[in-house]
């Protein structure tokens, strides 16, 4: 019988959920995933179906543990924690890889893609392969492209379907350079807090919005305190699924390797598994009063030339025009 622990996550506490082996043969090695939401997030549930996969493929070899955000550390950890082998396996949103290779604010050029179709389209073809081959120098291999819901506007009152409307407005952004970036050329306050510090910040009115995707709403709840969501789809967001370097060197190669294909069954599944999350909250938000309300993106996509120009020479020309080119 399967068996799987939540431990006393609900209750707060940190525990991992954990898959245990069907098989006779007992785990020969323990990996640790995290993600960058909660334990209610709907990626728990790719996560789960992603470490079943490492057990079938490994014959029970391989556990994979699942932890949310705060149990291994912040979102802003991560990365790092990768890197000094705290954590093996990790699901994390471009805004946050670019941080550490700046080349990858290219996906996250603002109102780029104009679909989902279009943008995994291009993560799949020659670029996505191709922004990955780096990470490896950084002490990461990048395994595939996630989907964690497409960016909006959500705030406690102010409406901004057009880009003159931000103004001045005080925003959660992610840490990545280009989303200050974005903002600030909207004429907003940009803020960097963590995930965790949302709720409170947009309660005490320290901050009037954020950009997240809604089903990050939801998990954490924000849609307690939010009153307006714009959906300016500003950003795809997809979830890079990355594993230690110094980790996965350690195992076998036929390990390794179903470690690899279960990533890419993970990128199919994650991509489904979101978007019908995403539109499930969305009827939900608005059943609840929440207006939700398109935006302009015809105008806020020509208000982003300065930032398309001040990220060029970070990005590079040659890489910039070919995904352009792709995006059309």
């Amino acid at each position: 019988m399967r068996l799987s622990r939540r431990g006393l996550i609900a209750a707060g506490l940190s525990a991992p959920f954990i898959v245990r082996s069907d098989f006779a043969r007992a785990a020969q090695h323990t990996l640790k995933l995290v993600y960058p939401d909660t334990p209610s997030h709907p990626f728990m549930q790719v996560a789960r179906r992603f470490a079943d996969t490492v057990k079938a493929k490994t014959e029970g070899a391989v556990e994979v543990q699942v932890f949310t955000t705060g149990q291994l550390g912040s979102q802003s950890n991560m990365l790092t924690g990768m890197q000094t082998g705290i954590i093996d396996l990790c699901c994390h949103t471009s805004g946050f890889v670019q941080t550490l290779y700046p080349k990858f604010m290219v996906v996250d050029l603002p109102f780029l893609f104009k679909d989902a179709e279009t943008a995994e389209r291009l993560l799949d073809g020659p670029i996505g392969p191709k922004l990955l081959q780096d990470l490896p120098s950084k002490g990461i291999y990048g395994l595939s492209y996630g989907h964690f819901g497409w960016r909006v506007v959500s705030t406690t009152g102010r409406s901004v379907k057009a880009p003159g409307e931000a103004k001045g407005m005080k925003i959660r952004v992610q840490p990545g350079a280009i989303y200050a970036a974005m903002f600030n050329t909207l004429g907003a306050n940009p803020i960097q807090i963590d995930l965790s510090e949302i709720y409170l910040a947009l309660s005490q009115g320290a901050i009037e919005a954020i950009e997240t995707p809604m089903i990050s709403m939801a998990a954490s709840k924000h849609n307690e305190v939010v009153k307006t969501i714009t959906q300016t789809n500003h950003v795809y967001n997809p979830g890079i699924m990355m594993a230690s370097k110094r980790k996965l060197d350690s195992l076998a190669p036929n390990y390794q390797q179903a470690i690899r294909e279960a990533s890419l069954e993970l990128t199919k599944d994650a991509r489904v598994t979101i978007a019908k999350a995403s539109q499930e909250v969305e009827t939900r938000f608005a059943g609840q009063g929440i207006a939700v309300q398109a935006a302009d993106r015809a105008a806020y996509r020509s208000a982003m030339k300065p930032v398309y120009d001040q990220f060029r020479p970070i990005i590079g020309a040659d890489l910039m025009d070919d995904v352009l080119s792709q995006a059309a």
